[in-house]
């Protein structure tokens, strides 16, 4: 058998080709590997989906423990171990949550969120391992059913209210109607009543937790917030036994109500130059500051797919009214609405302060028939809610607002223990001078409205901060019990 030589040349030709195939397929691979890790990978774990973000980052162990039936602790003997994550009915605990980067021997923390079933993580480095704690969710029905009191009479509104009213260990909350139905609210010093929601962005920081108080469950099952600060935990805004809010950081601004208060239009949340308050074509300096807070702090989380904010639930700024100080409001007041605006000297008590001087009893129904319909401020697109014990009529509102944020009333911080004198020993006291939309009176010369001050007494003001008031969707499910240590987180 005869044997023939390769040609050197072709052999050259032979290895520069496999060699050029070698780096082509290495480049090939490296990119495809690197494009991998910077898109959102999404997995699914059994009934679950875990997505991640990153430049270089894998998972590489996620162990998953889901709070124990009954069980409201939140040490590890209170949870099992489980193979997937739950669809419903749990909310991910994110403190106790953590991961374990590589060559990093630090937990990182607070770098988890859950809504729906959809778990994402925000990891920094290949074979990251994770370990993740679910605690059982409450209900906005159930929080109801635990917490639940007796109406209040008519005489627990004449004087302050101090006491942390409990049942079964929880503050309780009280029941009084508004126009969807019943309204159930917290009332004095309470302790329990803390909900998480949403991220402030401030000065390209880091971002940090907003945090609220629960002001009540509205007629419609919507739960009603208001702003209590920034911050990483709950525990960094408060103060004197964790109850009140810290009073550097409790509200978004301090500012006029409006620019100007020369005539009675300028009470208003909204205002126009007719000449009764039928008008709302301008916005208050008020409803100004509260929309720049709104598009900077909330807008993103309102526009996601799993947004929690509602849209139907509105914001009392009652101008019923008569043309003295001396009638009592009544639901049923006649033209009383009408009363021409002035500036010329006459003098006008707005339906806020005749209930709260004169029959010394709150309401959650927003004035008049006359003027439920300027009055009750509303998202430019809601579809309203059913009044009660109607299943065909709806309030909607007057559909003035470009974003569902407005302020506390008057007659809800009544509700919640404020009164006309000092009281520093209810959730709604900061130290702070802060608005409510309500009216007070145009007293010949200047228009007010009421505020609370910083005693905690229910007051007029000229310049007072703004505490943004947002409603979440009756769906919502709180994670937590609403303690300082273990707040509601809302999902």
């Amino acid at each position: 058998m005869k044997y023939e030589k390769i040609n050197k040349n072709y052999t050259k030709i032979i290895v520069l080709s496999l060699a050029l195939i070698i780096v082509i397929g290495s480049v090939l691979i490296l990119n495809i590997t690197k494009a991998k890790y910077k898109t959102t990978i999404s997995v699914p774990i059994v009934n679950g989906t875990v997505k991640y973000t990153s430049g270089n980052a894998d998972l590489n162990v996620m162990a998953i423990y889901q709070q124990k039936d009954g069980e409201t602790c939140t040490d590890d003997s209170c949870y099992d171990s489980k193979d997937e994550i739950p669809q419903s009915g749990y909310g991910i605990n994110a403190e106790k949550s953590y991961c374990m980067i590589p060559n990093v021997d630090t937990e990182q923390r607070n770098i988890v969120s859950y809504k729906r079933g959809i778990l994402s993580l925000k990891l920094s480095k290949k074979g990251t391992k994770c370990y993740l704690y679910f605690d059982k969710g409450i209900t906005i029905p159930d929080l109801i059913y635990e917490r639940k009191a007796e109406k209040l009479d008519k005489g627990s509104f004449s004087s302050e209210d101090t006491d942390n009213h409990l049942k079964n260990g929880k503050s309780q909350m009280f029941i009084a109607e508004d126009e969807f139905g019943e309204s159930y609210y917290f009332r004095g010093k309470v302790n329990d009543n803390w909900v998480k929601y949403g991220k402030a962005n401030e000065d390209d920081e880091i971002e940090k937790n907003i945090w609220w108080r629960i002001i009540r469950i509205n007629g419609d099952g919507s739960l009603r917030l208001i702003y209590a600060g920034v911050g990483e935990t709950a525990a960094d805004l408060t103060q004197d036994g964790g109850y009140i809010g810290n009073s550097e950081n409790s509200q978004i601004g301090s500012a006029a109500f409006n620019n100007y208060d020369n005539n009675s239009k300028y009470v208003g949340f909204f205002y126009g130059d007719g000449n009764i308050h039928t008008s709302n074509t301008t916005a208050s300096n008020a409803y100004a500051e509260l929309k720049s807070w709104f598009e900077t702090n909330l807008k993103d989380e309102w526009l996601s797919s799993d947004n929690l904010i509602d849209e139907n639930a509105g914001f009392c700024g009652d101008r019923s009214n008569v043309g003295n100080n001396k009638a009592t409001w009544s639901e049923n007041m006649g033209d009383s609405y009408t009363t021409p605006l002035s500036n010329n000297g006459t003098w006008t008590d707005y339906g806020s302060y005749l209930r709260i001087y004169n029959n010394k009893e709150p309401s959650y129904k927003c004035g008049t028939t006359n003027n439920k319909d300027n009055d009750y401020y509303t998202y430019k697109n809601a579809e309203g809610i059913n009044k009660k014990d109607s299943a065909s009529e709806k309030i909607v509102g007057n559909k003035k607002l470009d974003y569902p944020i407005g302020l506390i009333s008057m007659d809800e911080a009544y509700y919640a223990g404020g009164y006309l004198r000092e009281n520093k020993s209810y959730y709604l006291y900061t130290g702070q001078k802060y608005w409510t939309m309500s009216p007070y009176n145009f007293s010949g010369q200047f228009a007010n409205l009421f505020g609370i001050g910083d005693d905690g007494s229910i007051t007029s003001h000229s310049i007072a901060g703004f505490r943004p008031v947002i409603n979440l969707k009756s769906s919502t499910e709180l994670i937590g019990s609403g303690t300082i240590e273990e707040p509601y987180i809302a999902s």
